[in-house]
């Protein structure tokens, strides 16, 4: 073996000098016939080797405990596992440490060829004491003309580091700073370590940011934490050390300049001293030595995969999670769950809650039970006067438009799990325009007939208006939003649609919405909410001219206060439902709940106070007195208040005998 080993180191001088200086430098040498490998001999002298070396503090490269006097760290253990390479090749090698002073540039000097010159002004004797510096050295140019370089032992690039800031904290998020070119547009301040050739190339490739030098890394740390500076930086791997062990840090990622890191070693050093020790060293980057260092010391400690907790004792699936620092199997994605993310998590559907379609039904029965009650009632009523007077053939067309408006809330409970098909999508809109228009033209040809027949009156006119003829005018009203909704239903209908809204990273879908959708459902919309809007407006238009007929010829009053309802529901609901149209559950719930509203209000308001009129009001007004009020505006209210106080009862004919 030892063989093997003088013709490794003779071979590695070969790479530079002649044959002839190896052979002399090395002893006896014999030429084997290939021409490339020699065999050195009187090796004995070299059992036992010490190197002085001094030792540049830099956690976690190197340590040293005050109480037990022992260095460590990263290169005390390199420096562990070069004693047990020199053992195995029979030589007994020691490390005679003392330390060397804190600053990188400072120590470099003590092993330079430029002792007592301007460049270093250190005394010969004093270049003299190390023949080697154990620390974190950059190479580059310049450093080679003074010193000679040992085998690189570690590749990192220099990076930033930052504290933890709260995410509430506003004042702090201002100035947190991710990468040294935000620090240097935003003004901030880096703390570097003085005297180091990092500082150099920092400095040099952001010259407009402020800088603060440092004695030592731990001092750059401290100001760090009390606010001096905004980043920290330096060496990645001593970065990474320090977030390792203090969670309050946290390395931003941000690399540049990559960096290989070597031992200074003098010049001076004994060629044979320096040529088996780089041989070591090389043998620590084959044999993964440094892998394993660098493990320990840089990288989180996680268990190995398929296993997770603090003991590594517990199941981790390995397809779909890991584990991390604190031995907690980490899903890798949402999709997977439970305490060894074995678990698959369903897609979220986002489906209706079943409350909200038993609500959409309870309100539906709701109305339909009011719908039924009032149409009994006015049919055991349809011989009372006031009855009469509002025509028991309207009313009954009102409910009938309020139960078919109300139907329309039955086809929004229903849904897929996929694309459909869902045919309430297109049976909605059937519906609810339908029995609006059906609702809303009854009224508004009730308040015009009402506002025709007064009008010709006053005139001392004489008019007739059919049923035929207010029929063909609510049919006219309904026509419109029959038309509409047929074009829609020919065109582009109304389907069901299911959408992805989150994925994990790998594509797979997390969560998803359908609802009822068209290529041109926003035309539809506009044009059927513009045909409402007028037909309430027309309708409140009548409502102003009739405000002086007594109410219980035209309740105006009443008509108006629904049409009010009616037209602010509309207003109000529509950019609501458009809005919440993605989100399925609220928009469920806003529609049944306008729907139920806008009918419930028609019904309560309009048969609430005919029913109320029936069995309280026992104060009657002629017709000549009624037609009088609405000739003279002026004092058509004051009229109209005494007349409902008179305590005797007149006589009077039903409305369809006038």
């Amino acid at each position: 073996m030892l063989s093997a080993i003088r013709r490794g180191m003779c071979l590695w001088i070969l790479s530079g000098v002649t044959r002839t200086q190896c052979a002399s430098f090395a002893g006896e040498a014999t030429l084997k016939s290939d021409g490339r490998t020699l065999e050195v001999t009187n090796y004995d002298d070299l059992k036992n080797i010490t190197i002085r070396a001094g030792i540049l503090l830099a956690p976690p490269f190197a340590m040293y405990g005050e109480d037990s006097g022992i260095y460590t760290g990263f290169q005390g253990d390199l420096l562990g596992r070069l004693q047990t390479f020199a053992k195995a090749d029979g030589f007994n090698l020691n490390f005679e440490l003392e330390l060397s002073p804190p600053q990188y540039g400072a120590a470099l000097d003590l092993v330079a060829n430029d002792c007592n010159s301007t460049v270093n002004p250190n005394p010969i004797e004093e270049c003299q004491r190390f023949e080697l510096i154990i620390g974190d050295y950059y190479v580059n140019g310049p450093r080679s003309m003074r010193i000679d370089f040992s085998p690189t032992w570690l590749k990192t690039t220099m990076s930033t580091i930052k504290t933890v800031k709260d995410p509430k904290d506003k004042a702090a998020q201002l100035t947190d700073f991710t990468t040294l070119t935000q620090l240097q547009a935003g003004g901030g301040t880096a703390c570097v370590p003085e005297g180091t050739y990092l500082r150099e190339v920092v400095m040099n490739k952001f010259p407009r940011a402020n800088y603060s030098d440092c004695p030592s890394p731990n001092e750059c740390v401290q100001r760090l934490r009390d606010g001096v500076c905004s980043l920290y930086v330096d060496d990645e791997l001593a970065l990474r050390y320090r977030a390792l062990n203090d969670r309050s840090l946290e390395v931003t990622g941000e690399q540049f300049n990559t960096q290989y890191i070597v031992w200074p070693i003098s010049y001076n050093m004994d060629r044979e001293k320096s040529l088996l020790l780089k041989k070591w060293m090389y043998t620590s980057v084959s044999n993964a030595t440094l892998d394993d260092l660098s493990y320990k010391y840089f990288d989180v400690k996680v268990c190995p995969l398929g296993l997770a907790g603090p003991s590594c004792d517990k199941k981790c699936d390995p397809k779909h999670g890991t584990s991390d620092r604190d031995g907690k199997c980490i899903c890798q994605s949402s999709k997977w769950t439970g305490e060894d993310c074995s678990i698959e998590v369903e897609e979220d559907l986002n489906l209706y809650p079943d409350w909200e379609v038993y609500l959409a039904y309870a309100l539906f029965a709701i109305n339909a039970f009011a719908c039924l009650l009032c149409f009994v009632w006015v049919h055991l009523k349809r011989y009372t006067r006031l009855v009469k007077l509002w025509q028991p053939f309207f009313l009954k067309f009102i409910l009938l438009g309020c139960f078919v408006s109300s139907a329309s809330i039955i086809p929004t409970t229903q849904q897929s799990e996929g694309d459909g098909p869902v045919y309430g999508c297109m049976v909605f809109p059937w519906l609810y325009c339908i029995g609006f228009s059906i609702t809303l033209g009854t009224l508004l040809s009730k308040i015009f007939r009402v506002y025709r027949l007064f009008q010709a009156a006053s005139r001392a006119q004489r008019v007739t208006i059919t049923a035929r003829e207010t029929l063909l005018m609510i049919f006219g009203i309904t026509i419109v939003d029959v038309a509409v909704i047929a074009v829609w239903s020919g065109v582009a209908p109304l389907h069901w649609k299911r959408t992805i809204t989150s994925t994990d990273h790998f594509g797979q879908p997390l969560s998803s919405a359908g609802y009822c959708t068209s290529d041109y459902w926003k035309v539809f919309v506009t044009i059927i909410v513009a045909w409402h809007l007028v037909l309430m407006l027309m309708a409140s238009y009548l409502c102003y001219l009739t405000r002086n007929i007594s109410s219980q010829f035209a309740e105006s009053k009443y008509l108006a206060i629904s049409l009010f309802s009616n037209l602010q529901i509309t207003v109000v609901s529509t950019p609501v439902l458009i809005i919440v149209k993605a989100d399925p559950s609220t928009s469920l719930f806003i529609r049944s709940i306008v729907i139920w509203i806008n009918d419930f209000a028609i019904l309560a308001i309009i048969f609430g106070n005919l029913m109320y009129s029936v069995h309280t009001i026992k104060v009657e007004i002629d017709i000549s007195t009624a037609v009088s009020m609405f000739s003279v505006p002026a004092e058509s209210e004051a009229a109209r208040r005494r007349s409902d106080r008179r305590l005797s009862v007149i006589a009077l004919r039903p409305l369809e005998e006038q």
